[in-house]
C-alpha cells in the first residue's frame, strides 16, 4: 500500500493513502472526538459531525469528518483550532438537548466547556430520541453480523432504527451487536430469567453446562450452526467455561 506524508496539529506522520485522518490521529496518539465511526464497519462515520477539522490543502481549507476523510500527499489536519471547537461546541448542544441522558455526549460536552445546552427537547418525547440516527446500529447488523434486520426509517427528527413496520423480525436472531454498538444506548436490550428482550422480540437464551448463566441466544446458535456448520454441543459451554 502506498505511504504517503500528512501533517496533523504541526507534527508529520507516515500513513497508508486513503486511510482515515481518524484512524491516522488516533494511531499517533491525537485525540478526535467521534461518536458514530467503527473501524469494523465500512460505511459508519460522518453522521454525528462531532469529529469535524480543518483540512489545509492547496491553499484552500475546508472543515471534514475526519472519520470518512481520506488522507492524501500535502494534507495539513488541524483538530485544535478556535473554528473547530465552536463547530464542535454547536454540535455537541444540539446533541445534548436531543440525547440529554447520554454519559457519553455529556462528558465529550464538557471536555468542550458545556455543562448545559442551551436547547431543549418538547416535553414528551420518548425514549427513542435517545437515538442520534448514526446508522452505525444498522451498518453493524448489515455489514458485521450480515443479518440486515434492521433499517433506518423516517426523516429528519423522526428518522430512527427500526424492524419492518415496528413488528417483531423474522431475520433479527438476538445477537445484541445494535445495542452494543450504539453510542447513546438508544436500543433497548433487556434480559431477565434466561430471556433477552430486543426489537419487540423474546429470544430464549442458552444456559452454561457449567456455571449457568444465560450467554447467547438460540436462535444465534442456530444462525451460527447454518453458516458455519459449527457442532451445536460448542455452545453448550460458555467462553469462560471452555
Amino acid at each position: 500500500m502506498e505511504k504517503i506524508s500528512v501533517v496533523i496539529d504541526g507534527r508529520t506522520f507516515q500513513a497508508e493513502k486513503d486511510t482515515c485522518i481518524l484512524e491516522v490521529a488516533r494511531r499517533n496518539g491525537i485525540h478526535i472526538p467521534s461518536l458514530c465511526y467503527n473501524s469494523e464497519v465500512t460505511s459508519s462515520g460522518g453522521s454525528c459531525r462531532v469529529c469535524l477539522v480543518e483540512a489545509h490543502q492547496g491553499g484552500r481549507m475546508r472543515l471534514v469528518t475526519a472519520c470518512n476523510y481520506p488522507v492524501r500527499e500535502g494534507l495539513e489536519v488541524r483538530t485544535d483550532t478556535p473554528l473547530v471547537h465552536r463547530i464542535r461546541r454547536g454540535v455537541l448542544e444540539l446533541l445534548l438537548a436531543r440525547v440529554p441522558d447520554s454519559e457519553v455526549i455529556r462528558e465529550m460536552a464538557a471536555a468542550e466547556g458545556i455543562t448545559e445546552a442551551r436547547y431543549r427537547k418538547d416535553e414528551g418525547e420518548n425514549e427513542r430520541y435517545k437515538c442520534i440516527a448514526c446508522a452505525l446500529c444498522t451498518n453493524v447488523c448489515a455489514e458485521v453480523v450480515g443479518v440486515h434486520a434492521i433499517a433506518m426509517v423516517g426523516r429528519g427528527a423522526d428518522k430512527k432504527p427500526a424492524t419492518p413496520y415496528d413488528k417483531p423480525s423474522d431475520v433479527c436472531i438476538g445477537c445484541g451487536a445494535c445495542a452494543y454498538a450504539c453510542p447513546t444506548g438508544a436500543i433497548s436490550l433487556k434480559e431477565q430469567d434466561g430471556v433477552r428482550r430486543i426489537w419487540h422480540k423474546d429470544f430464549k437464551m442458552v444456559r452454561c453446562s457449567v456455571c449457568g448463566t444465560p450467554y447467547i441466544p438460540e436462535a444465534q446458535v442456530d444462525w451460527i450452526v447454518r453458516k458455519t456448520g459449527k457442532d451445536r454441543s460448542f455452545f453448550d459451554k460458555c467462553p469462560d467455561h471452555r
